[in-house]
C-alpha cells in the first residue's frame, strides 16, 4: 500500500486541485490520497472563503481519501512554518511514502538545491543575508537577493565582457509562491532526515495572482475574487449570483457544495473581523501587540501609530504596507492578533521540533484500510471526536487543538453575527465521511 501526501488549502477547491490530486497518485504511484488542509483560516492571514468541512469535503468528492487539519498556529504562519506544521503532520500519519506539491518550475532538483542552502546557511550566504537586510529589503527580497548572490559567487559566474549585459541567472525560482512553499517542503524534509520523497508538478493553472478566469484552469485567487465582486452582502443575506466563468472552473461538486454554502451563509472574507480586531486593536498596547506571531516591534509601532485610522481590516493591511513590511506579512500579524497566536507560543514549537496532532475532518469509506494503517503505525492517535481530546492529547498537542476550537469559533461567530445565525459550535462537528 502506497501514499502520498499533499498540504492545500483548497479555497475553494477547483479543477486545477482535481488535476494535481490525480497527477499525483499517478506519479507516486500511489494507492491513497492524505490532505493536509488548513482550517478556517489561511496562510495569507485570511479567512477561508467556506469554513474546513465544507472544503474539505470537495477534496474527498474529487477523490481524496482523508483529510486531516493543519493546526492553525502553523496554516496561518510563514512558509517556514506552514510547511514544517504540515510535513511534520505527515511524518506523524507513519505511512505516506511521498508529498506532492504544485510549482511554477516543475524541477524538484532545482527546489532541492535552494532548500540544501537555506537549511545549510553558508557562512557566505549568511553574510550576503545580513548585508540586504541591513539595506532595508523584506526578508524574502533579502534572502532571494542573498541565494543569487552565493550561487554566483560559488558557480564563479562573470559577466560576458565589459561592454556586455551581466549574464548571470536570476533567483526567478524564488520570486514565485508555490516555488517558494515548495523549497520549504523540501527544507522541512531534509532537516528531519524524512524518508518521504519530494515530488512536484509544474503548475498548469494561471499563476498565484493571476484573476482572470479566461483560462483552462483559474486560479484560487480569481475565484475567490468574483465570488467576492458578484455577492454583495444586503438585508437578510447576500444579493447576486455566481457568474457561469466562476462555476466551470470547478469540478461537479465543488459547484454544487459552494453554491449550497454560499446561498445559506455567503464568502467570508477578512473585513467581516472588522469590528473584533478593531476592539483588540484599541485594547492593546504597543509591547502586547509586539509579542504576537510575525509583529515584532517595528510593525507594533507603526500598528500603534496608525490604529486611529482603521477602518476595515483590508484597508488597514494596506495602509501597514511599507517598503520592509510586505502585505502578506501585515494581513497575518493582524490574523495572528485576531486569533491570538503568540510568538513565544511558535517558537516553542519551533524549538520542540513542530508539535502536531491528528485531526480528522473528513474520509472516504472505501479507505478504511488507510485508516487502520496509521491506527498501526501512527505517532500519535486519530483525533475523530472532539470531545474526545482532552482525554487522547496532552501538552502542546491539546493546546494546539484547544488553539483550533478557538479559531473556528472566531470563524462561525462572524458568520453568525453577520447572519443572524447561532454559532455552530466546534464541538458538535462530526467529520465528513463519504461512501
Amino acid at each position: 500500500m502506497k501514499t502520498v501526501g499533499i498540504i492545500a488549502e483548497y479555497n475553494p477547491f477547483h479543477k486545477g486541485h482535481a488535476y494535481q490530486l490525480q497527477k499525483a497518485k499517478e506519479l507516486a504511484g500511489a494507492d491513497y490520497a492524505v490532505i493536509v488542509m488548513s482550517g478556517d483560516f489561511v496562510q495569507r492571514g485570511a479567512p477561508a472563503l467556506v469554513d474546513k468541512y465544507i472544503r474539505a469535503e470537495m477534496a474527498l468528492r474529487a477523490g481524496a481519501d482523508l483529510v486531516i487539519e493543519l493546526p492553525v498556529s502553523y496554516a496561518v504562519g510563514s512558509a517556514e512554518a506552514f510547511a514544517q506544521g504540515a510535513v511534520s503532520v505527515l511524518e506523524e500519519l507513519g505511512c505516506v511514502d511521498a508529498v506532492c506539491f504544485g510549482s511554477e518550475c516543475g524541477e524538484i532538483d532545482s527546489l532541492l538545491s535552494y532548500a540544501r542552502l537555506f537549511e545549510e546557511e553558508p557562512p557566505a550566504y549568511r553574510v550576503f543575508l545580513q548585508d540586504f537586510l541591513r539595506q532595508g529589503l523584506s526578508f524574502p527580497a533579502a534572502r532571494s537577493r542573498a541565494a543569487e548572490e552565493y550561487r554566483n559567487l560559488t558557480e564563479r559566474i562573470l559577466p560576458c565582457c565589459a561592454d556586455d549585459a551581466d549574464c548571470r541567472e536570476s533567483a526567478s525560482v524564488l520570486e514565485s509562491p508555490n516555488n517558494i512553499l515548495g523549497i520549504e517542503y523540501c527544507r522541512a524534509l531534509l532537516s528531519r532526515g524524512s524518508s518521504i520523497r519530494p515530488l512536484t508538478l509544474c503548475r498548469r493553472s494561471s499563476g498565484y495572482h493571476d484573476l482572470s478566469l479566461e483560462t483552462e484552469m483559474a486560479s484560487a485567487s480569481a475565484i475567490r475574487h468574483a465570488v467576492y465582486e458578484a455577492l454583495t452582502p444586503c438585508a437578510g443575506g447576500f444579493a447576486g449570483q455566481l457568474p457561469p466563468a466562476v462555476l466551470n472552473q470547478l469540478p461537479p461538486a465543488s459547484r454544487r457544495l459552494l453554491r449550497t454554502a454560499l446561498v445559506s451563509s455567503g464568502p467570508v472574507r477578512l473585513n467581516d473581523f472588522s469590528s473584533v480586531l478593531f476592539y483588540r486593536l484599541l485594547s492593546l498596547s504597543r509591547t502586547e501587540l509586539a509579542a504576537f506571531q510575525d509583529v515584532g516591534e517595528d510593525l507594533a509601532a507603526r500598528i500603534d501609530n496608525c490604529r486611529f485610522q482603521f477602518t476595515a481590516a483590508e484597508e488597514f493591511a494596506d495602509l501597514l504596507k511599507t517598503r520592509q513590511i510586505t502585505h502578506t506579512r501585515a494581513t497575518r500579524a493582524l490574523c495572528h492578533i485576531l486569533l491570538n497566536l503568540k510568538q513565544d507560543s511558535l517558537e516553542r514549537q519551533k524549538s520542540s521540533g513542530w508539535p502536531v496532532y491528528l485531526r480528522v475532518l473528513g474520509f472516504r469509506e472505501p479507505s478504511r484500510p488507510l485508516l487502520g494503517a496509521i491506527k498501526k503505525k501512527s505517532a500519535s492517535p486519530l483525533l475523530v471526536k472532539a470531545a474526545d481530546a482532552s482525554r487522547v492529547l496532552s501538552g502542546e498537542q491539546l493546546a494546539l487543538f484547544e488553539q483550533d476550537v478557538f479559531a473556528a469559533h472566531v470563524y462561525e461567530a462572524a458568520k453568525a453575527g453577520r447572519n443572524g445565525s447561532p454559532l455552530i459550535h466546534e464541538y458538535t462537528r462530526s467529520p465528513i465521511l463519504v461512501s
